[in-house]
Parts: C-alpha cells; sequence; structure tokens
C-alpha cells in the first residue's frame, strides 16, 4: 500500500513539472515540427501539445497494461493467496501441536521423576 502511494507521489510531481515546462516552452513560444506527410510538408504544432500528449498517451498506455495484466495474472494471485493461507493456518496447527507435545512430554518427566522418587 505504501508502494502505491510513493508511486502516485512521484507520478504527480512529474505531472506538475511536465505542465510547468510545458506551460514555460508555450509562452517562449517554441515550437515543434511534425512530418505529417511523405511530400515534406510539415504542420508546427506548439511544445505544449506535444509533451501533454505523450504523457497522457502514455499514462494510458501503462493503465491499459497494467488492467491486461491484471487480468490475466488475477486467477493466479488468487490460488496463491489461497495458498498463503492455507499454509499459515498449517502453521499455526503445526505451532499448536508442537506446544501440546512439549506440554505432554514436560507431564511425563514430571511423573516418570515422581515415580523413580516413590520407587527408592
Amino acid at each position: 500500500m505504501k508502494k502505491n502511494i510513493f508511486l502516485t507521489i512521484i507520478d504527480t510531481i512529474f505531472f506538475a513539472l511536465i505542465i510547468i515546462i510545458a506551460f514555460v516552452n508555450y509562452n517562449a513560444h517554441t515550437t515543434s515540427q511534425l512530418s505529417v506527410s511523405f511530400d515534406g510538408t510539415y504542420i508546427i504544432v506548439s511544445t505544449l501539445f506535444v509533451i501533454i500528449a505523450s504523457y497522457l498517451f502514455g499514462l494510458f498506455s501503462g493503465f491499459m497494461y497494467s488492467v491486461v495484466l491484471g487480468g490475466r495474472y488475477k486467477d493466479q494471485i488468487e490460488f496463491y493467496a489461497r495458498k498463503n493461507e492455507k499454509l499459515s493456518q498449517q502453521n499455526e496447527i503445526d505451532t499448536d501441536d508442537k506446544e501440546v507435545l512439549q506440554r505432554k512430554i514436560a507431564t511425563l518427566e514430571i511423573a516418570l521423576d515422581n515415580a523413580l522418587k516413590n520407587k527408592q
């Protein structure tokens, strides 16, 4: 959970930096040229549009990629979560059994000591 919050904060900081840089470049009237056709004609597009469009494309692509991977591995994640739960329950049962056996052994040792004292 902390990792998700950290990544969200970092993403927000990067987005704010991109917007600030884009607006500074827009106010400086810098432009980027993008080729539209093969005959050499160019469309002049502002840097603000290029930066924001590429950032939003990357953000959307990352989101869709995580949705696809999340759906693909959802069954495996649930399987391993159930397996982990069963192992932790089995570990608790084993620990309880071990404690019961240790108490029984201690009781038998005391009974043996008492029997040996009474025999003498």
